[in-house]
This record gives C-alpha cells, sequence and structure tokens, in this order.
C-alpha cells in the first residue's frame, strides 16, 4: 500500500523572512533617528558662545527707578482768599522771590490801614506820656528848690534866735516856735527829694507799658503787611516748581498748599528693587547711577522697610556730584554693588540661569565643531555674569543663549 506523502509548506519560513526584515527596517530607523539626534548642524551666528574665565565677579542687583528731591519746599496760604493770577506753571525753574501766582483778599487791606492807624495812636500817646514825664520831673524838681530854699531860711533864723535868745531879746517860745519849723521843712524837703529820686522809675515802668502796646501795634502791623505781601506767592528756594495746586478763581483757606518747589541740586534717587533680591542689599553699598549715557556714583542710605507690589524703595543719595542733567522725576537705572568676588570661575550669565542652581548647556570640543549638553553647577551671580561650581573649567566655550529647541538632543554640530 502506498502511503501519499505530505505536501510542504513554506509559510512559517516565510514569517520568519519577514520578521526579520521588519527587524532591520527598525534597527535602520532607530539607528538614523540616533544620528539625527548628535549630527544635527546648528548655524554658529545664530548661538552666543562665552568662555569660561577666571577673575574678579562684582556681584550687583539692577534696579529702575527715579530722581526725586530730597526735601520738598511748601508753600502754603498764610490768609483766606481767592486766586487773582497763575504767572508760572509746573515745570518752570524758579529763583529765590520768583512770583508763582497773586492772590487777592480786600479784607486785608482794610486791616493794614487799621494797624498802621493803631500805631500811629500809640506812639503818639507814647511820646506825650514822655513830654509829661519831663514836665513833672521839672515840677518835682521845683518843689523841692522851694523847699530847700524855705529850710534854708528857717534855719538861719534858728540860729539866729538861738543867739538872741542867750541876750534875753528872743523868747524861748519863738526860739521853740523856729526849731520846730526849721525841722518840718527839713522834713517835708526830704520827702519831696525821695519823690523826685523815685520819679526815674515810675517813668520808666509807664513808658515800658506804653512801648509795649506800642511795640504789640507794630508787630500786629508787621503781620498785617506780611500777609498783604504773601498775596504775591514767592519762591523761598531756587529749583523746579513740581506742582501748582489751584487755578485762576479758585479759593483756598488758610494752610491750603499753593505750590511745591524741589531744589535741583538736592536730590536722591529711589530705587525699585524686586523683594527676592533686596535680602542682600544693605546701608553703605556702592551705586552707579546712569541715565541718558551719563552716570555717576552714590552711596544707599535707607532701605523701605515695606513691601508693596512686590517692589522694595531703596534711597541712594549721591556721593560726589549730582548726575549731570539731573531734575526731579528723572528716569533712572541704578546698579548695587553688593560684593566684589576675587579669582572665582565665571562665564557670561546663560539665559533662564539662577544662584546656586545646575542648568543643562552646551558645551563645545576642543575642535569647536560639536557641543555636548553637560549639568553645570552654578554658584553667586552678578547682573551678566554667574560663578561656576562644577563641570566647567577654564578655557570651555559654552552656549549661553535659549537652545529650547534642542531640549532633546545631547549633542549638536556647529558649522
Amino acid at each position: 500500500m502506498r502511503i501519499p506523502e505530505k505536501k510542504s509548506t513554506r509559510f512559517p519560513s516565510t514569517i520568519k523572512i519577514v520578521v526579520f526584515i521588519c527587524l532591520g527596517l527598525l534597527a535602520l530607523a532607530w539607528s538614523r533617528i540616533s544620528n539625527s539626534n548628535t549630527e544635527v548642524e546648528v548655524d554658529r551666528a545664530e548661538l552666543i558662545i562665552a568662555q569660561v574665565e577666571k577673575g574678579d565677579l562684582i556681584r550687583e542687583v539692577r534696579a529702575p527707578g527715579t530722581l526725586v528731591p530730597i526735601a520738598l519746599n511748601f508753600i502754603s496760604a498764610t490768609s483766606n482768599g481767592r486766586v487773582k493770577e497763575i504767572i508760572l506753571e509746573a515745570s518752570d525753574a524758579v529763583e529765590i522771590g520768583t512770583v508763582i501766582m497773586v492772590l487777592e483778599n480786600p479784607q486785608l487791606s482794610q486791616a493794614v490801614d487799621e494797624a498802621k492807624l493803631e500805631v500811629e495812636v500809640l506812639q503818639s500817646a507814647y511820646n506825650s506820656l514822655q513830654h509829661r514825664w519831663q514836665q513833672s520831673n521839672l515840677k518835682q524838681r521845683i518843689v523841692v528848690a522851694d523847699y530847700s530854699a524855705r529850710y534854708q531860711v528857717t534855719k538861719l533864723r534858728r540860729e539866729a534866735n538861738q543867739k538872741l535868745l542867750n541876750t534875753g531879746a528872743v523868747s524861748s517860745i519863738a526860739y521853740d516856735e523856729s526849731l520846730l519849723l526849721e525841722q518840718q521843712l527839713q522834713f517835708q524837703h526830704k520827702l519831696e527829694l525821695e519823690l523826685l529820686d523815685s520819679l526815674p522809675k515810675l517813668r520808666q515802668a509807664e513808658l515800658a507799658a506804653a512801648q509795649a502796646k506800642t511795640n504789640k501795634a507794630t508787630r500786629q502791623l508787621l503781620l498785617q503787611e506780611k500777609l498783604a505781601d504773601d498775596l504775591y506767592v514767592k519762591a523761598t528756594r531756587a529749583g523746579i516748581l513740581q506742582e501748582v495746586n489751584l487755578r485762576e478763581g479758585e479759593p483756598f483757606k488758610v494752610g491750603t498748599v499753593l505750590a511745591r518747589i524741589a531744589e535741583q541740586g538736592n536730590l536722591k534717587a529711589q530705587l525699585r528693587v524686586q523683594e527676592s533680591q533686596v535680602k542682600e542689599v544693605l546701608k553703605g553699598q556702592t551705586v552707579v547711577l546712569s541715565a541718558g549715557g551719563k552716570s555717576a556714583k552714590g552711596v544707599v542710605k535707607r532701605i523701605n522697610p515695606s513691601v508693596k507690589q512686590g517692589v522694595v524703595i531703596v534711597d541712594v543719595y549721591f556721593t560726589d556730584q549730582a548726575l549731570a542733567g539731573a531734575r526731579p522725576d528723572l528716569r533712572i537705572d541704578g546698579v548695587i554693588e553688593l560684593e566684589h568676588l576675587k579669582g572665582v570661575l565665571k562665564i557670561t550669565r546663560p539665559v533662564f540661569s539662577q544662584e546656586y542652581s545646575t542648568s543643562s548647556l552646551f558645551v563645545l570640543n576642543k575642535a569647536q565643531n560639536m557641543a555636548e549638553r553637560k549639568q553645570v553647577n552654578f554658584g553667586r551671580s552678578s547682573v551678566d555674569v554667574i560663578e561656576i561650581l562644577s563641570e566647567l573649567k577654564l578655557g570651555d566655550q559654552v552656549i549661553v543663549s535659549s537652545t529650547n529647541k534642542y531640549h532633546k538632543l545631547t549633542k549638536i554640530a556647529l558649522r
């Protein structure tokens, strides 16, 4: 009996061949992808490349700010009234005595006239009192002279009676009468003389009281005249007129601020430092202030303890000469020197780098045709320079511009 032969099939072998072909294609694709990750070419002109250096690093904080007056001069109204005329406006330069505006108050003119009349009346009364005292002094001197003469006459009579008494020509009664009269006139002469001596003190007291009234009226007159003069609002300091608060015809009351003047040569800088950066700012640190291509040095004088909208105000005073062209409200840039480090590895600060952080950077090879990604540890930093702690050495070339579009690559080629 013949057994039929089984038909051989090649189906399993075909599957194996297909599988091997697919694996080969996948390997080829992966190889190409892998090669593409390491062989992407980048134009060198599109990148910013910096070299690791060793030297001094000045840690700085940069902050914007404005120039403001150290002390403002406010001009306030000394009386009630109404604005008659505005002569100068804000931003005008003024000197001491420059008229800024003219006010009006009819009552002040009347008050000045009344004060003048009061002074004249009291001055006349004082002069009259002086004349009366001169007359009183003369009268009292006449009285003293009269009693002195009468006393001398009675004295002579008493002496004569005393001689005649011894001869019996005059009675003892007559002698006693002459003696009593002499004593009486002597006593009266003494009293009148004391009165004459006391007149200067009385005169001085009354004249002082009268003079005090006159002085009071004079001061009142000066006050009224000053109030009248203050109707012409004048600058008390040289500087820039910062603000004029009223308009023509507008009424005002005593104490109303009429204008504000800033001394142009007495300015300080107010820098707005970010809250995250102000922790290392200290009083006495050196600051470079700049505006319009010009710069000047200053020093930190005050750090505001409060934070507003994430910003801290730092006051900076000029140390030498003020910034050329400085004027109130001028916008400036300030660079505060925090620390001066010597002999550190440093590099131009890469994009998005932070102090005491780790960042991935592309480092060029010796031929400078390839760049390989490395993890770099940073230390302290300034505005545009940062300290290198590890993974880089002196002379290394590093790409510091943004490489976000190559974030999946570990190597790039340079052309």
